[in-house]
């Protein structure tokens, strides 16, 4: 008979990312929890959540603040991450995009940078083995039951528990299961929960590694030639090309870094690039071959591992949710690493998910209902991630498409960013999660937006790009009108700073130093709409002046560089200014 005493709050199952967030979480906040996981680590993870773009970032920083877990902030930024967790991973000072076509030199002007303004942290390269077993350890620090090794045989859900077999081990009881296994669900396997096919639009399948000797990619494409504002091997890199694209994470492109590996994958779409009768290396080799400056990149490179070689890689649920069970982020579906939206998918999540199982825990309710807004968030992102790299991949039809695709998909970065940043510092000040409720109602997702939506125009803009380029694939529509109107509609626009440029084709560098910060400010005074002013200027300046007030002062600096010279603008901004 089972008593109290041996009965969890929360069995999670799986121990990668999500799993670890979510226990580490509800155990800071008294739950009782055990994470159960038929692996161990340290363990190979190629290609999925290895990259955190500034949005990325912040969901961590806010999870941290919001469940008083500061360890997960070391995760947000490569400062602390090189210093609290590891010095395997490396920095993503920029996101860089460089379009090729087969046989033919990369086109210095068919390549884009994004560096984003810095805002006192630096995005990186997550080197998963390490960060994933860390923060492991974090949610075993806070009193959460860490059970590895262990392979679920059955689960059992009664109206008031929920039964969890182990091979070899006595059942475990929970009022409450969620599964952060993965594609190997075991409760998808369960309940046979996967929809066969997957509604996902897009399509591709996976080649992938770690190799050494990989060449930065700046000796095949210099500063000197190109013009980009900062060094290619220093971020992010993506090939991208008809049919996928190609992912390169330096871990060791930086000083402080130790890890000489580099993390390198294919996306591709099988309908264009089927898989060839011969090995995954084979593969690789072959395919680099058809892109002469891919091709230079990888010249002497090698493997270190065997290669991840999958057929389509996209699947999806019938249902997310059931009485006292959720499927989490990729748990619940996985559609491509591409724009690091599997991770963002996995963190908002979590973000949205703990908050109401701590509830349930309190009130010892776990109703269904209680769970539904998080079914309907989880559903709705996982079709959102399907519409941008579905849309994507029309784009790598041509180079004028996927300019504009990049451009609408920055728009969004921008504006989601902002929202984050707002919230982000509103909730640092005064403790209100009222203040967090409309990122689990995402405004920027170009689908069909909410009754009470801000910022029409822009979504406006979002929504009708996101149709045009799901016409261009089901060949309704001309790929050259809808890049016209688009690139017309960036340029016309007011729902994102000019010195972005995004609406100027002959600008493909992204970037927000400093000194371009006191351009935007004037813009939110003289041009902007109210609300997208007011957007902008709590979503860059209030964020930075809440954090210098907290006595960052890494991020004092940069507003004191901002103002200098500019008596009013300091006071504008509540910034002493220097002497």
């Amino acid at each position: 008979m089972h008593t109290d005493a041996d009965t969890y709050d929360v069995a999670v199952l799986g121990s990668g990312m999500t799993g670890a967030l979510i226990g580490a979480c509800l155990a800071r906040n008294s739950a009782k929890v055990v994470i159960i996981d038929s692996g161990t680590h340290p363990r190979l993870t190629l290609g999925e959540g290895e990259s955190t773009p500034l949005y990325t970032g912040m969901l961590l920083r806010l999870i941290a603040e919001r469940y008083g877990v500061p360890e997960i902030k070391y995760l947000a930024s490569f400062e602390a991450a090189q210093s609290k967790i590891s010095r395997n991973g490396g920095v993503a000072r920029n996101f860089g995009y460089v379009y090729h076509r087969e046989g033919r030199r990369q086109d210095p002007r068919e390549a884009h940078m994004l560096q984003p303004p810095t805002m006192g942290f630096t995005p990186h390269h997550l080197f998963r083995q390490d960060t994933d077993a860390w923060l492991l350890t974090v949610a075993a620090k806070y009193g959460a039951d860490v059970r590895q090794q262990q392979r679920v045989t059955d689960v059992d859900v009664t109206e008031d528990a929920v039964t969890i077999g182990l091979d070899g081990k006595p059942p475990i009881r929970a009022r409450y299961v969620v599964d952060a296994g993965g594609e190997r669900s075991v409760l998808a396997e369960r309940f046979a929960l996967r929809e066969g096919p997957s509604r996902f639009r897009h399509h591709a399948r996976t080649l992938a590694n770690h190799m050494l000797g990989v060449r930065p990619y700046d000796e095949i494409a210099p500063t000197r030639r190109y013009g980009n504002p900062g060094p290619w091997h220093e971020g992010s890199l993506h090939h991208v090309f008809h049919g996928g694209w190609m992912w390169v994470y330096p871990y060791g492109n930086h000083p402080r870094s130790t890890n000489p590996l580099c993390g390198v994958g294919l996306q591709l779409d099988p309908r264009v690039h089927p898989a060839p009768d011969c090995s995954p290396e084979e593969e690789f080799r072959r395919f680099v071959a058809r892109f002469p400056d891919i091709a230079a990149q990888f010249d002497g490179a090698v493997p270190v591992q065997e290669w991840v070689r999958t057929e389509r890689r996209q699947y999806s649920s019938k249902q997310v949710m059931g009485h006292r069970w959720f499927l989490a982020a990729n748990s619940a579906g996985f559609v491509d690493p591409l724009f690091s939206g599997d991770l963002t998918v996995g963190l908002e999540t979590v973000h949205a998910l703990t908050h109401r199982l701590l509830d349930a825990v309190r009130e010892d309710d776990f109703a269904t209902e209680r769970f539904e807004d998080v079914r309907d968030l989880v559903e709705d992102l996982l079709d959102n991630n399907d519409d941008v790299c579905a849309n994507a991949f029309v784009s790598f039809r041509d180079f004028s498409l996927w300019d504009v695709w990049y451009r609408v998909w920055y728009t969004r970065q921008i504006l989601r960013t902002y929202e984050i940043n707002r919230r982000y510092a509103n909730f640092l000040r005064n403790r209100d999660t009222a203040e967090l409720a409309v990122l689990e109602r995402p405004w920027w997702r170009g689908r069909k937006p909410p009754q009470d939506v801000p910022y029409a125009p822009a979504v406006r803009f979002l929504q009708e790009a996101n149709e045009r380029f799901q016409a261009i694939g089901r060949g309704e529509a001309g790929a050259e009108t809808a890049a016209t109107d688009l690139m017309r509609q960036l340029s016309e626009g007011t729902f994102t700073p000019p010195v972005f440029g995004l609406g100027d084709p002959r600008l493909q560098w992204t970037s927000l130093p400093t000194r371009k910060m006191a351009e935007t400010l004037n813009w939110t005074r003289r041009t902007a709409p109210r609300d997208i002013a007011e957007l902008t200027l709590d979503g860059l300046f209030l964020f930075m002046r809440v954090r210098l007030a907290r006595g960052e002062s890494h991020v004092g600096e940069e507003l004191r560089q901002l103002v200098a010279g500019r008596p009013r603008l300091g006071r504008r901004l509540r910034v002493p200014t220097p002497k």
